[in-house]
C-alpha cells in the first residue's frame, strides 16, 4: 500500500491524476477541486491502496472521530462518484456490503524514485539552497544597491505573503512555518500606502503573474523554512507578479532555539528590500522570553486556525502551557481568550462563564503587555456582541479594526455583528475588508458570500459560496445559508443534498429531514411536516437554528417567533444574523418582530445611528 507521503507526491487512479499539493484531480484540460470532506473520503481510499476502509475508519480520518451518521457519508461517495463519472457497474468506488468501501482502480504513484531525483535536479531551490541562495543574493543585492526596484512597472504598493513551505517534509515541522508568514504581515502592515493581503495556499504550481491577479497584487513572497535537528534555514524570494522578476531573495541560518529572532531579522530584511533601510525597527511589541514557550505558542496558532473542536481544545491547552512558561508574552493571553471565546460554538460549553473567563484573560494579558491592547479589542466586541450590548460591541471592534496591525477575524466578527442588528450593506464592507486581508480564508468567504445574498446580489453570492466550499467552509449556519441560495436560484437537487447535511450535523433525523424538504416544496404537505418537527423537538435533538428555520419555510409563524424569542436568553440561541436572509421576510413583517428587536436592544442601536425599521428592512444614513 502507498504511504501518506508517497501519495502527497500525486498518483493517478484510472483516468484522473490526483495532486495532494493543490487537492485538486485533473484528467486532460479539466480540474476538480473536491470540498474537503470529498477530498478526505478520496484520500483514505486511495492510502488502502485497493483494501476495504471501513465507514468506522472515515469517521476516525475524516470527521476526526466525530460521531457522524450514514448520511454525510453516502453523500461524500456520491458526490466523489459524481467527480469521477462512476456510474453503474462501478469502476472506481464499489460498495462493500455491511463493511464499507474499496478503490478499484489500482493507484500508481506519479514518480519513481528516479523521477524524484531528476525532479530534485530541476527543482534545486529546496534541496541545494545554500549554494543557489547565495548567488542570488549576491545578485539580487547588488542590483538593489545600484537601481533598488527600479523597473518601468513602478514601485512595489502591494503584496500577498504566501504560507512558508515545509521543506523538510517532516509534518512535525510545519506548524514552524506559519510564524514567518505572521511577522512579516506583521511587520508590512505597518508601511504606509502598502497594501498587505496573505494566502492560505503556498500555491506551488502556479506563476506569479496568475496569483498576482488572482490578490489583487503587484508581487508574490514565497518562503521555505527546512528544519535539520537544531539548526533553521529560512529563505524567500519577493516576485513582481507583472512580468515574473525577482525583485527581492535572501536567506537565513540559525538555530531553532532562535527561531523568533529569525523571523524578526528575516521580516526585517523584506522590508529593506522593498522600502530601504530604515532606523525604525518594525518588528513585534512583544516577544518570548525563551524557545519553549514560543515553540507552544506556534503549535497552538497552528492548531487554533485548523479549527475544529479537538483542535480548538489542543489550542488552549499549548496556550496555556506558554503562558506558564512566559507569562509576560501578550499575544498567548489573546489568543487564548480567543480559544475560550469560542467555546460555546465548538465544544457546547456555557456561554455566560466563557465570556467571562475569556475578559478575564484577555485582561490578564494587557496588563503584563499592554501592546496587545487594541487587538483585544475584537475579543471584547465578540463577548458584547454575545452579551447583545450593540453599541459597545460596534466600539470594541472600531478598536481592533483600526489598530496599527489588524486581523482579518477582527472585521469578520465585526461583519457578523453588524448583520445581526440588520445593517447588511454595512456587513458586507467589513467582510470585503476582511477578504481583502485573507483571501483564501473559508470562513470570510463565506461570510462574504452571505452578505451578498442578504443584499439580493445572487451572482456574487453564488461566486463566493463556491469559493468558501472549495476551501472547505464548514458550519450549520454556512451550509443553511448555502443550502437557501441554492433553492432561491432553483438549484433544488444540490439545495436539498446541502441542506440535509446541515440538518444531519444538527441532530436531525433522516425521516424528518425528508418530511421537512418535502412541506417546504410542496405546500399541501407542509402538516405533515411540522408534525415531524414537533417530535424532535419533543425529543430534544433539534438545535434552535435548524428548527426556526424549518418552521419559517413552513410557514408556522408562531412557531418560529416562539424559537426567536429564544434570543432574549443569555448569548445566541442561533447565530441572529439569520433573521435577515430573505426567505425571513415573512417573520420579519410580523408586528412581533419589532417589538422583539426593541427587548434584545437592537432598536435602540438603530436609534443611536439614526436607522429605521421600514419595510421589514433596515435603513440607515449613509456614512
Amino acid at each position: 500500500m502507498p504511504t501518506q507521503e508517497q501519495l502527497n507526491n500525486g498518483f493517478r487512479i484510472g483516468d484522473w491524476e490526483v495532486l495532494p499539493a493543490r487537492r485538486v484531480m485533473r484528467r486532460g484540460d479539466e480540474e476538480i477541486a473536491p470540498e474537503p470532506k470529498v477530498w478526505g473520503v478520496l484520500m483514505s481510499l486511495a492510502l488502502r491502496g485497493g483494501d476495504v476502509v471501513t465507514r468506522d475508519e472515515l469517521v476516525d480520518e475524516v470527521w476526526e472521530g466525530r460521531a457522524t451518521g450514514d448520511e454525510p457519508i453516502n453523500r461524500c461517495i456520491s458526490q466523489l462518484r459524481k467527480h469521477l463519472g462512476d456510474t453503474r457497474p462501478y469502476r472506481y468506488i464499489k460498495p462493500v456490503t455491511g463493511s464499507g468501501y474499496l478503490l478499484q482502480e489500482t493507484v500508481t504513484l506519479l514518480e519513481s524514485d528516479n523521477d524524484a531525483i531528476k525532479r530534485k535536479e530541476w527543482r534545486p531551490r529546496r534541496q541545494l539552497w545554500p549554494i543557489i541562495l547565495f548567488v542570488a543574493v549576491i545578485a539580487v543585492a547588488a542590483s538593489l544597491i545600484l537601481n533598488p526596484l527600479s523597473s518601468p512597472d513602478g514601485p512595489i504598493r502591494s503584496i500577498v505573503v504566501l504560507p512558508f513551505e515545509n521543506a523538510s517534509g517532516d509534518p512535525k515541522d510545519q506548524y514552524l512555518t506559519s510564524g514567518f508568514r505572521d511577522e512579516l504581515v506583521s511587520t508590512l502592515q505597518r508601511i504606509r500606502d502598502f497594501s498587505v493581503k496573505t494566502g492560505r495556499d503556498p500555491y506551488p504550481d502556479r506563476s506569479p503573474e496568475d496569483i498576482g491577479r488572482t490578490f489583487g497584487v503587484d508581487s508574490v513572497l514565497r518562503g521555505y523554512v527546512q528544519r535539520s535537528g537544531d539548526e533553521l534555514k529560512v529563505s524567500y524570494e519577493v516576485t513582481r507578479s507583472s512580468n515574473g522578476e525577482v525583485i527581492a531573495a535572501s536567506g537565513i541560518t540559525d538555530s531553532v532555539q532562535r527561531v523568533f529572532d529569525v523571523q524578526e531579522r528575516l521580516a526585517g530584511q523584506v522590508r529593506d528590500h522593498l522600502f530601504g533601510s530604515s532606523k525604525r525597527h518594525l518588528v513585534s511589541a512583544s516577544r518570548p522570553s525563551n524557545f519553549d514557550a514560543y515553540d507552544s505558542y506556534l503549535q497552538g496558532t497552528y492548531a487554533f486556525e485548523r479549527r475544529t473542536g479537538r483542535n480548538l481544545e489542543d489550542a488552549i491547552e499549548l496556550f496555556e502551557r506558554t503562558i506558564e512558561l512566559d507569562s509576560r508574552f501578550g499575544p498567548a493571553y489573546l489568543q487564548l481568550a480567543t480559544a475560550t471565546a469560542l467555546m460555546p460554538a465548538y465544544l457546547g460549553a456555557d456561554v455566560i462563564s466563557s465570556n467571562q473567563r475569556a475578559v478575564e484573560i484577555v485582561e490578564q494579558g494587557i496588563v503584563v503587555d499592554d501592546s496587545i491592547e487594541a487587538a483585544a479589542g475584537a475579543v471584547f466586541g465578540f463577548v458584547y456582541h454575545s452579551q447583545k450590548d450593540w453599541a459597545k460591541s460596534e466600539l470594541a471592534y472600531q478598536q481592533a479594526t483600526n489598530a496599527e496591525v489588524v486581523d482579518a477575524n477582527a472585521f469578520n466578527w465585526y461583519s457578523r455583528m453588524l448583520a445581526s442588528v440588520g445593517r447588511l450593506d454595512a456587513a458586507l464592507e467589513q467582510a470585503l475588508e476582511a477578504l481583502e486581508l485573507d483571501r483564501d480564508n473559508a470562513v470570510i468567504n463565506s461570510r462574504v458570500a452571505m452578505s451578498y445574498f442578504w443584499l439580493g446580489d445572487a451572482h456574487n453570492a453564488g461566486r463566493f459560496f463556491e469559493r468558501s466550499r472549495r476551501l472547505g467552509a464548514e458550519g450549520t449556519t454556512h451550509l443553511l445559508g448555502y443550502s437557501l441560495f441554492l433553492a432561491s436560484q432553483g438549484e433544488i437537487d444540490d439545495a436539498r443534498a446541502v441542506g440535509k447535511v446541515a440538518a444531519t450535523e444538527a441532530g436531525l433525523s433522516q425521516e424528518s429531514i425528508d418530511a421537512v424538504l418535502q412541506g417546504i416544496e410542496d405546500p399541501e404537505l407542509a402538516g405533515p411536516a411540522l408534525e415531524a418537527v414537533n417530535m424532535t423537538v419533543a425529543t430534544g435533538q433539534l438545535t434552535p437554528q435548524i428548527e426556526v428555520v424549518a418552521r419559517t419555510m413552513l410557514g408556522d409563524l408562531d412557531g418560529a417567533m416562539e424559537v426567536t424569542r429564544l434570543l432574549l436568553h443569555p448569548g445566541e440561541a442561533f447565530e441572529m444574523d439569520l433573521l435577515w436572509i430573505p426567505q425571513f421576510l415573512p417573520l420579519r413583517q410580523r408586528p412581533e418582530f419589532l417589538d422583539l428587536m426593541r427587548q434584545l436592544g437592537v432598536a435602540e442601536y438603530w436609534d443611536l445611528h439614526g436607522c429605521r425599521f421600514e419595510d421589514a428592512s433596515v435603513i440607515c444614513p449613509s456614512s
